[in-house]
């Protein structure tokens, strides 16, 4: 978006690019990808918004997956954010590919970027996530072959983190919980 197009109010024009962003290979944590993506974000729209969370489908019993994506809506641009990390496939080696972001930018409405729901920027990272799961019974090693996470916020307004296991939907909280004193 140019500083042209800000003045003028119009959205940004739906675009996808791609780049390198770290050269160690391997599976991340979400606090890792987010701290790669969240300035991404901020550069596109210093109020950009963030509404959901995905880690791939190759979650790990630490907490770690290959590929991420973080969706964002971004209300000075009129548009939304899918902003994905992954291995560089290129390589045809993705143990020891280099990460790639991938940003999809598309085109929204106001009225829809006003009725989004947003995560909090501070979360809990997969690691202790997954250490939760665990400790009720999902099992990131024998279970399903493809275990991922989510972050989203559900229909009462509660930010929750979610697996899916054999029997059905798992929940967490999204958030740090706070102890009452």
């Amino acid at each position: 978006m140019t500083l042209f197009d800000r003045f003028r109010n119009r959205p940004l024009q739906a675009s996808t690019t791609q780049r390198k962003v770290r050269d160690q290979p391997g599976p991340m944590t979400a606090h890792e990808a987010w701290a790669i993506v969240r300035p991404v974000a901020h550069e596109l729209d210093p109020r950009a918004r963030l509404t959901f969370i995905t880690s791939g489908l190759d979650m790990s019993r630490e907490g770690r997956s290959f590929t991420w994506e973080f969706l964002f809506h971004l209300p000075g641009g009129r548009a939304r954010a899918l902003l994905t990390l992954e291995p560089n496939r290129e390589t045809g080696d993705i143990d020891n590919a280099p990460i790639i972001l991938v940003q999809r930018l598309t085109p929204a409405s106001v009225a829809g970027l006003d009725r989004a729901t947003v995560l909090p920027e501070r979360f809990r990272d997969s690691p202790e996530v997954v250490a939760e799961f665990a400790a009720g019974g999902v099992d990131f090693v024998a279970g399903p072959t493809d275990m991922k996470l989510e972050g989203r916020v559900l229909d009462t307004g509660e930010a929750v983190w979610v697996t899916y296991y054999w029997d059905g939907e798992r929940k967490a909280s999204f958030t740090a919980v706070t102890q009452p004193r």
